[in-house]
């Protein structure tokens, strides 16, 4: 069985083919490269019985007599010539029908007509593009049609260049493609005594913290710079300075507050208890006031005295 049968649709339908003699016939057509030739009245003739179609093409017919019904319509169309010798059948192909491969073109696959100019697909000299394709070619980025097109790498040493490269660009931004920090204020250095924190990054430093960034720093400033200075061998950049200068503060604020807690906790610990003062009489104020002793009050008692008035005593 012949699994592939390759049909020319376009000569099928010119030639008034319908879809079995177009299957047929693209089967027949085959035939020259494969069956058994021989000479007949000088011409060459190739056997092709009706059991080989039917073998070959079961889709087609499972019908000797259809076969070769077939057969004999393809030669009624002029595509094909049949003859019979020693109860066999052969078959040749006409002129009209070595036309079958060449195909007339489709939108694909065009093919040009006598005089044609050809298309955008299928030009008709090889060596020639159309004036449509070409000017498309021309301005095409991916494809382009100069072959003296350079592909111009970004360098460091466009010295000329008015406007700085992609690297140089990338050379001073960061990696969230901000600008950069200024070089100088970047490199590391030692504290010194006439050291300002930068305005932006202190303002930063101390609403992270909790600090007021507009509380006056004076004195924390003086110690900051003296306790550094005196370490020559520590450097940091000028922002790291700026944020450790904001630490410093944060950690002496602190302890201030633990130092005030700790100072008022002890004072009220410490605070010995100590009995109020009994408030005088008016009586004890007047006999004070004209210096004699006061009388005493029923019940009291004085040094050296003792006064049962008003508990039913009297006096001898």
């Amino acid at each position: 069985m012949q699994y592939l049968v390759s049909i020319n649709q376009a000569k099928a339908l010119a030639w008034g083919l319908n879809a079995q003699q177009a299957m047929l016939f693209a089967f027949l057509y085959q035939v020259p490269s494969w069956a058994d030739s021989r000479q007949i009245d000088g011409a060459v003739w190739f056997n092709i019985g009706k059991g080989k179609i039917i073998q070959e093409l079961p889709l087609l017919t499972d019908k000797p007599d259809t076969a070769y019904r077939l057969m004999k319509q393809l030669r009624d169309a002029g595509l094909i010539d049949m003859t019979s010798t020693d109860n066999k059948t052969y078959m040749r192909l006409t002129n009209k029908a070595k036309s079958w491969n060449k195909a007339q073109g489709s939108e694909k696959n065009p093919t040009l007509q006598p005089g044609a100019e050809g298309s955008e697909k299928s030009p008709t000299h090889p060596g020639k593009i159309s004036e449509g394709r070409k000017n498309i070619r021309e301005g095409s980025e991916k494809s382009p049609t100069n072959q003296d097109t350079k592909i111009i790498t970004p360098s460091l040493s466009d010295a000329g260049a008015s406007e700085p490269n992609v690297f140089e660009r990338a050379a001073t931004q960061d990696d969230d493609g901000e600008p950069a920090a200024d070089p100088v204020t970047a490199r590391k250095t030692a504290m010194t005594l006439d050291w300002e924190p930068e305005s932006e990054t202190y303002q930063v430093a101390c609403l992270q913290r909790g600090l007021a960034p507009d509380a006056n720093v004076f004195d924390a400033l003086m110690d900051f710079r003296e306790h550094f200075a005196a370490q020559a061998h520590r450097t940091m950049t000028h922002a790291e300075w700026t944020r450790r200068f904001a630490k410093w503060i944060h950690e002496n604020t602190k302890r201030q507050h633990a130092q005030q807690q700790t100072t008022g906790g002890n004072a009220h610990a410490n605070r010995r208890n100590s009995t109020p003062k009994r408030r005088r009489t008016a009586q004890e104020a007047r006999a004070a006031a004209e210096g004699r002793a006061p009388a005493p009050e029923c019940g009291q008692t004085y040094d050296g005295e003792f006064s049962a008035h008003g508990v039913g005593y009297g006096r001898g």
